[in-house]
């Protein structure tokens, strides 16, 4: 029993002070058959020891989209953290990231897909594996010109001209980020 509750008392404070992730700000672009997704995803690691974490960044890859292109991925605002891209694969990539003792970083990071239909999509759910809801979360969704929504992820929060932004706090996903839309050839754009 005494080794049990040691042990247990063990993992609440590796929990406490493994590696965080704090927040994410998307900017998502969606032309024709191109979907891009722009951002900064901010992780913190509160332990007074340096930390090193395995992240793998799943990305739909089906018949529906090819798999991604990585435009950018690096630290920004950060203390002396890292970034280390290792694997690149059809359903997603595997970074690592390194955290000095109690520090902050935003990392940024910027890919693209080539739609094959009318349906884009972005994995949000794995946000809940991190073992809390996520602290803030802003998504916005830039649709161009020659696009037209069909279908949301969300009820619209706000909307700036063509563009739809939604934040939350303390957000949980129930489900992914798609979007469904119609192309609108440029003659009948009015």
């Amino acid at each position: 029993m005494k080794y049990a509750f040691l042990l247990l008392l063990l993992a609440e404070i590796m929990m406490l002070s493994a590696l965080t992730f704090e927040a994410e700000e998307l900017n998502f672009y969606l032309e024709n058959n191109l979907w891009e997704i722009d951002g900064l995803f901010h992780f913190a690691n509160y332990d007074s020891l340096s930390t090193h974490k395995l992240i793998f960044f799943p990305v739909p890859s089906d018949s529906l989209c090819l798999p991604p292109k990585i435009k950018a991925i690096a630290i920004q605002d950060s203390n002396g953290a890292e970034v280390t891209m290792l694997n690149q694969a059809k359903k997603g990539f595997t970074f690592l990231l390194s955290l000095p003792a109690l520090s902050f970083c935003s990392l940024h990071l910027d890919y693209t897909q080539t739609l094959k239909s009318n349906y884009a999509k972005y994995i949000i759910t794995t946000t809940n594996s991190w073992g809390r809801p996520l602290p803030y979360a802003k998504y916005t969704l830039h649709p161009g010109i020659n696009v037209q929504i069909r279908s949301l992820p969300f009820s619209v929060q706000k909307q700036e001209g063509r563009n739809y932004i939604w934040e939350f706090f303390d957000f949980a996903p129930e489900k992914e980020f798609e979007v469904t839309f119609q192309t609108i050839p440029a003659e009948d754009q009015n």
